[in-house]
């Protein structure tokens, strides 16, 4: 039995590298044991597996591009199992069936293909519920975020941060990785202290009172609200603060607006 240690985060890099090793030595899935960093601290009586340093082999197999871009998607989660699964599904795209991934009821694919829609709807989550404050260093406006997703997806979306703020100064900041752009290169760091997110700026007092007074009462769903925003996601958007007390005076504020539509 081999014991494989992903230290990284997601880890595709070194699970790629340990992979091809173990292909290479034709290593089933049943004879590995896949550790993340979280799973090796949690494991208090460790196991009787060696665990193993991989390089990278000379060997090589031909994997379809779309079978690398599930992966890439599915250890960007924080099931740790996801290293298992995926070269479980990879040594079978290579010794039982090149067109696995189209089996759509087959248990491993469905465990992938949730993995990836996980991924996938925390990755838009994070486009859509990032908040940047202002800060001003050595004279220059720096934008911060803090954002906590629920899976390991920031990496996913920094093509999209990098083209829509391309002239802006920014850092998001996440519990587990920083990236900061100058607006020419982009660096990563990990474990950002959450300190350096400014407690509030200018132009987010805009942002409130613009929210406050586009918020139309009569046409308020809660529950849509609630699906499309879950409240888990509210700690890190300023104008959540402002929803409760507008959803408790929506009654009277749409009443209001029905009278003054009849004064008229």
């Amino acid at each position: 039995m081999k014991t494989i240690s992903i230290t990284s985060v997601p880890g595709y890099d070194e699970w790629r590298i340990a992979s091809r090793a173990c292909l290479a030595q034709s290593i089933p899935p049943e004879e590995i044991i896949w550790q993340s960093s979280q799973s090796i601290q949690d494991d208090l009586f460790g196991d009787n597996g060696q665990t193993t340093k991989v390089y990278e082999p000379k060997a090589t197999h031909s994997i379809p591009k779309s079978v690398l871009a599930l992966f890439k998607y599915a250890l960007c989660h924080k099931d740790a199992s996801r290293f298992a699964l995926c070269y479980r599904v990879l040594w079978r795209v290579i010794f039982e069936n090149r067109n696995l991934i189209q089996l759509k009821t087959d248990n491993d694919i469905l465990r992938l293909n949730a993995l990836v829609k996980a991924v996938k709807r925390d990755a838009y989550k994070m486009s859509a519920f990032l908040r940047f404050r202002k800060l001003v260093i050595e004279e220059q406006e720096h934008f911060v975020a803090w954002y906590e997703p629920e899976h390991f997806s920031l990496e996913i979306k920094l093509n999209f941060f990098q083209t829509r703020f391309k002239n802006m100064r920014w850092s998001i900041l996440t519990p587990y990785r920083a990236a900061h752009w100058d607006t020419e290169n982009l660096t990563l760091g990990d474990n950002p202290d959450s300190s350096a997110y400014p407690d509030d700026d200018q132009i987010e007092k805009y942002w409130l009172t613009y929210y406050a007074n586009i918020f139309n009462p009569a046409r308020i769903k809660k529950s849509a609200m609630l699906s499309s925003m879950p409240k888990k996601y509210w700690k890190n958007m300023p104008e959540t603060a402002l929803i409760e007390d507008m959803i408790n005076k929506s009654n009277a504020r749409a009443r209001k607006m029905i009278l003054d539509g009849k004064k008229s």
